[in-house]
């Protein structure tokens, strides 16, 4: 759901995922994503000029967010679900450091 949030919640919602999340525990996040296929624009334009049609969801970058708050990006894969194109991004949250 983090592509039907403000974009100036983006970091206050990756920090709050780190809080939650155990040491050495992952996350998986799925957003839309803007595509690198021709076809993939034709999303971008539906978001950006009929918005309602797909309930105000577009297309975001949430990887920084994830690294600026502290998790490491393990994976992320582009990928493209009948034309429309999903982020799926596998970050990790370090171990606590031991004293």
């Amino acid at each position: 759901m983090v592509d039907l949030m403000p974009s100036e919640t983006f970091n206050k919602i990756a920090e709050e995922f780190y809080r939650v999340t155990k040491p050495g525990g992952r996350v998986v996040i799925s957003t839309f994503s803007f595509g690198k296929k021709k076809i993939n624009k034709f999303w971008f334009l539906v978001a950006k000029n009929f918005p309602d049609i797909l309930t105000g969801c577009r297309p975001v970058s949430f990887k920084e967010n994830l690294v600026n708050a502290g998790f490491k990006i393990e994976k992320s894969i582009e990928i493209s679900q009948n034309t429309f194109p999903s982020e799926i991004i596998k970050a990790r949250k370090p171990k606590a450091k031991r004293d």
